[in-house]
């Protein structure tokens, strides 16, 4: 993963470093987990990663377990699940949305 054009690239988007420093470690997080973002937007542009990381609301109230194999830490619960991927995968969109714009 290029961190620092992927940091340039979010801060056209988002001026406040916190966020743009919360957007690349969860990048990373995934990164730890499902293998290298680079390698999977080589593969398919990431489609094959987003599909394991989608993981809906219904499947949180049916408590489904997810697809991928990060750990999702904080509270307890399929919604704390729901709330912990959906922010990893709109992460990885922005990540892939940059891969796209290379």
């Amino acid at each position: 993963m290029n961190i620092k054009q992927f940091r340039l690239y979010l801060s056209q988007n988002y001026t406040n470093t916190r966020v743009i420093s919360d957007i690349t470690s969860r990048c990373k997080r995934v990164e730890k987990y499902e293998g290298d973002l680079d390698e999977h937007f080589v593969y398919d542009n990431g489609k094959t990663l987003l599909t394991k990381m989608n993981y809906s609301k219904e499947d949180a109230n049916r408590q489904i377990e997810p697809h991928h194999s990060i750990p999702i830490k904080g509270k307890k619960g399929y919604q704390s699940i729901y709330e912990g991927t959906l922010s990893l995968y709109h992460a990885l969109e922005l990540y892939f949305d940059f891969k796209n714009k290379m």
